[in-house]
Formats: structure tokens, C-alpha cells, sequence
């Protein structure tokens, strides 16, 4: 199959495209920075999502697009809270409020499916990763070793991006490749610092902000999460600007 086949080109990023066809959406990974495995892992996360009552599309299977692997699902017609918020940007903090109660809903539920990482190993390999001095590396990985250990429904990739509503009003939750069994607060962390990258320290704040008020989490314990989420994000980083940002963050605790 070519792509000439898949339908319109909706979008693209991270070295993935998205097409639309016929309320089918073909999801194509570059092979050059993904391997097929990668891709069955993605639609496997997303059906284990899906057959564990979660509100996300259809899978309806993975296949070669020339050289790349790709995957198949639903479309869900409607608009993404980053849509909304674009639109209607006075009314951002609403929008975060929204996407705190969902995500909040989905990290109340445990995870028994031993197929998903653990969420401390995905970070402990991402920090040996990150090119940080060997000492710093050491305390980072000796502080992720004292965090307590949850088997939440971690997303990994939360953001007003991967929320969409349909017409109903109904939300449906996408990009599932990240998806661990961990601790809410660090994904709450990861959160915050997709927004931050974003360069939106505002809705980043007011993330965070509701995120422990809704969990009656202490701010301090998120972000003792968010200087070991910092570091592990470093290695899929290559902006200047954005490893800056991110280093000051990890710095923000003393080790």
C-alpha cells in the first residue's frame, strides 16, 4: 500500500503522519526513527485502553505503508482541547480544569497488564540516556529509586493535543505510545512539562495547580517528579532553549 491510498494528510509530527479516510485514521511512522515493533506496541496500548474501558478509538489494525509500518483506527469527528483553547483562548484555565478531571479519572485506575512497562524503568533508562554528568545521573537515578512505587494508568503524553471531543460532547483520548504503569504524579509531571515546552508557563502552572488540588497532592512531592521527569525528557530534546529550560528544572531541588 502507498500513502496515496490512505486518504488526506491531516498532520504531521515527530516523524509521523496522520491521514484521514473514509472514518478511517492511518497513523505512518517514518522507518528511519521507528521500528515496527514501536508501532505494534502503540496500537496494543491503545486496544488494552480500549478493552479496559476507556474512552479512546477503535484500533482496526497495523500494516506496511511502503518501507514504514503503520496503524489503523477510528476517527472521531470534533475538535482537540488544543482547539478549543485556540479559539477560545480566554477561557484556557476552563479547558485545563477539563483536562485535569480527565486525566485525573484515568490515573484512578490500576494496571495488572504486565505487557506495560513500568513506568520507573522507562525513566531510569531515559536518565542513563540523557548525557547528564555521571554523579548527577546517580542522584537522579537514587532518587527515582526512593519514589513510591504506583501501578497507575500512566498516558505519558498528556496534553490538550491528545484530548478530542466528538459533536455529543463525548471525549475520546489518543496517542497512546507512551503509556507505562506508574505513578499519577509523574505523569502529572510530564504534564506540566509539556506545557512548559510549549513555552505556556501559565497553563503549566495552572496544571499543576489543579492537579494537586483535585488529588489533595503536596506541590513538593510533584515536583520532586517533575526534576526526574526533567532528566529523562532531556533525551528526545534537541532544541537549546528547551534542554535550558529542562536543566533548570532538575536543578530546581538539591540533591
Amino acid at each position: 500500500m502507498s500513502t496515496t491510498d490512505l486518504g488526506k494528510l491531516v498532520h504531521e509530527r515527530n516523524h509521523k503522519k496522520i491521514y484521514i479516510k473514509d472514518g478511517v485514521v492511518t497513523k505512518v511512522f517514518d522507518h528511519e526513527f521507528y521500528e515496527g515493533s514501536d508501532v505494534f506496541k502503540e496500537a496494543m496500548n491503545q486496544q488494552y485502553a480500549l478493552e479496559s474501558n476507556i474512552s479512546v478509538p477503535k484500533v482496526y489494525g497495523v500494516m506496511k505503508v511502503g518501507e514504514d509500518w503503520a496503524f489503523t483506527s477510528e476517527e472521531i469527528k470534533g475538535q482537540t482541547l488544543a482547539e478549543k483553547i485556540a479559539q477560545d483562548p480566554e477561557h484556557e484555565k476552563k479547558y485545563i480544569v477539563d483536562l485535569v478531571k480527565i486525566h485525573v479519572q484515568l490515573l484512578s485506575r490500576l494496571s495488572s497488564n504486565l505487557v506495560l512497562p513500568k513506568l520507573k524503568d522507562k525513566l531510569n533508562a531515559y536518565i542513563s540516556a540523557s548525557g547528564l554528568e555521571a554523579t548527577t545521573r546517580y542522584d537522579l537515578h537514587v532518587r527515582l529509586e526512593k519514589m513510591p512505587n504506583h501501578y497507575k494508568f500512566c498516558h505519558g503524553d498528556m496534553c490538550p493535543r491528545n484530548v478530542i471531543f466528538d459533536d455529543s460532547g463525548k471525549y475520546y483520548i489518543l496517542d497512546w505510545g507512551h503509556c507505562t504503569r506508574g505513578n499519577a504524579s509523574a505523569d502529572a509531571a510530564m504534564s506540566y512539562l509539556l506545557f512548559l515546552l510549549d513555552g505556556n508557563e501559565k497553563a503549566a502552572s495552572t496544571y499543576i495547580k489543579e492537579f494537586c488540588k483535585k488529588t489533595y497532592t503536596n506541590p513538593s512531592y510533584v515536583q520532586e517528579w517533575i526534576s526526574v521527569c526533567s532528566a529523562a525528557k532531556l533525551k528526545s530534546i534537541d532544541d537549546p532553549a528547551q534542554k535550558e529550560l529542562l536543566l533548570k528544572n532538575i536543578n530546581v531541588v538539591e540533591y
